[in-house]
Parts: C-alpha cells; sequence; structure tokens
C-alpha cells in the first residue's frame, strides 16, 4: 500500500513516540508492525526526558512566542536549563527573542518537567 506525504512538521521526539505507539495499535492487529518501527520507538525511549503530557503543554506554550517548529522541536528535544544553553538552540530563529522572553520558556521548561 503507498503512502503519499500530506504534510510535513518538525515534532519533538516524545510527540514522535506518542505517533508511533498509536500507529501499533492500528496495525498491530494485522500482525505487520515493521522493525524499524519497533526500533526507533526503542530509541525514543532511551533519550526521553519528560512525559508526552509534559512535552504538549510546553510545545502549546512554546508556540505562543512565534517561534518556527524546528526550533520548538529542537528546544523539547534538549530541554535547556539555562539561558545561555537555550540561545545556542536559536539557529533557526531570524532573530534571538529577548532574554525575558527566553527566561520565561525555561521556566516553563522547569515547570513541566522535573531536571534529572
Amino acid at each position: 500500500m503507498p503512502y503519499e506525504i500530506l504534510e510535513f512538521h518538525d515534532i519533538p521526539n516524545e510527540i514522535a513516540k506518542k505517533i508511533l505507539k498509536e500507529y501499533i495499535k492500528k496495525v498491530s492487529s494485522y500482525d505487520i508492525v515493521p522493525e524499524l518501527v519497533h526500533v526507533t520507538i526503542d530509541y525514543l525511549n532511551n533519550v526521553s526526558k519528560c512525559d508526552s503530557e509534559a512535552v504538549e503543554a510546553i510545545y502549546k506554550s512554546l508556540k505562543n512566542y512565534n517561534l518556527k517548529d524546528a526550533t520548538v522541536s529542537i528546544i523539547l528535544n534538549i530541554l535547556p536549563r539555562s539561558l545561555e544553553e537555550l540561545k545556542t538552540l536559536l539557529i533557526f530563529e531570524d532573530s534571538v527573542p529577548d532574554d525575558t522572553i527566553l527566561n520565561k520558556i525555561i521556566e516553563t521548561i522547569n515547570q513541566y518537567c522535573q531536571q534529572q
């Protein structure tokens, strides 16, 4: 069965993992879950830093700052804990938001995802 890509979005690891788990639920009844899907989920489980509900909440919050999807995804995959670390992840942005906004982003991350 051929697939057609309708849209492309940069998404964080946790959302990708959630989508793949939903995919497995749908196709597992057919007994044809590709090995690549299992390997990808294993990888995503190993690199997870926060649960998917928290990542989705942070994602919605970061979208309010008019950041590009790629930037939001990078931030959510890395979960920076300092202003300097966050600034290095803003490479796709045309202009860097001021430190007030960046501090709010760090606060939001810390609110939803406890440091490990």
